[in-house]
Parts: C-alpha cells; structure tokens; sequence
C-alpha cells in the first residue's frame, strides 16, 4: 500500500539526534488533555485518528495497533493519541456508537478506553442489531452506565459529534481510518491501516 513507503521515508527524513524537550512542537488545534485517549499535548509526538466505530479497518486499527501505542508510549508520554469521530453516512448504526464514546469521553480516559475498546471487540455483534447499549452497558460500572445514559440525552454530545465529523470533512477525509502522525514540526497524512511495527520504527527513531 502507498501509505507505508510514505511512512518509511518521513523516518529516513528525520535527524538522528534527539530532539531538546525545549523544541517540541507547539500542537494546532488547541489539542486538550481530556481530549488525549492515551498521553498528553505535551507528548513530542501526536496521531490523530479519525475512525468510523463500525469500519472493520478501524477496529483492525484500534486493536493491533493503538492498543500497543496507549501501552508502550502514551504511558510514558511519548506520543498523544487523539480520536476525532467520523461516522461514515452509509454505516447504519455508527452516528451512534459515536455518540457513546463521546459521552464516554467526558466520564474520563479510563471509561472512554473501556467503551472504545467494547465496541471494537464486539463490533459484529453490535453493528447487525444496534445494540450499541448492551455492549457498552458490560464495559462500565453501574453509575458510570447511568451518568453515559444522562449525557445521551441532551443535545450537546451528538453537536460534538457533528462538529468532528465537520472537521474531517475540511481535512477532505473520505475514508477510514485516517491518520494525522505530528512530529518534529511537522505533520504526515495516513490513509489506511498502519501497522504497529512501523509506528514503532518512526517513533523511535524520532525518540532516540
């Protein structure tokens, strides 16, 4: 695919020194903690994913790749992952899987991981019926489960929703996922799966 040789020659690009902690990138955006599944704004590097919860892609993605990047470098705060929601129209019930996750943004970082990754694990069971609360229902304590449902119920989650979907339509996104890898001053589109292992590659070698 046309995205790794891309990847691979950002790497070969980049300086073999270490970059000074005084130089890392001031993000755009106004990137927020709260808005960082895994890592902070501060991080020397940031992907920014937007992902569609009932594209098989993405949840190849989510699960064999950024689950590994949240464990091994967002905990040390070496990259910031940010998920934007871009619910592809044609996915019947992805708008409100959506809606889930944000409102389980706003309960915390370890509830929005939780439903995130319920809804990928499961997402063939979910994406047939739309038994999106069910599965999310299992993911969550009690309370938390309540306090997602109260937030379901106002308008402002599914106005977020539509704000980041927005968004990926100025970046001219037309399919998931889609990636947006800063570092060092600068900024690599992806389109499609990228796997682990060159993720790696390109982090360490920034890193180093």
């Amino acid at each position: 695919m046309r995205w790794v040789p891309a990847i691979i020659y950002m790497v070969l690009l980049l300086p073999s020194s270490a970059m000074p902690p005084s130089a890392a990138p001031q993000f755009k955006n106004g990137i927020r903690p709260e808005q960082c599944l895994g890592g902070s704004p501060d991080a020397p590097i940031r992907i920014e994913v937007f992902s569609d919860f009932q594209c098989t892609h993405c949840r190849d993605f989510f699960l064999n790749t950024i689950s590994k990047v949240l464990k091994e470098y967002c905990s040390v705060n070496k990259v910031c992952v940010v998920y934007r929601e871009f619910p592809l129209p044609p996915n019947k019930h992805s708008r409100r899987a959506a809606q889930y996750s944000k409102a389980a943004q706003k309960l915390g970082r370890e509830q929005w991981l939780a439903v995130m990754t319920a809804l990928y694990e499961n997402q063939s069971a979910w994406s047939g019926d739309g038994s999106i609360g069910a599965v999310v229902s299992k993911a969550l304590s009690p309370d938390d489960y309540s306090r997602l449902n109260d937030l379901l119920r106002g308008p402002e989650i599914d106005a977020e929703v539509a704000r980041e979907f927005a968004t990926g339509e100025k970046n001219k996104i037309v399919m998931t996922p889609t990636v947006f890898v800063h570092a060092l001053g600068k900024e690599q589109r992806v389109s499609g799966i990228l796997p682990y292992a060159t993720l790696k590659t390109f982090f360490d070698n920034v890193l180093k």
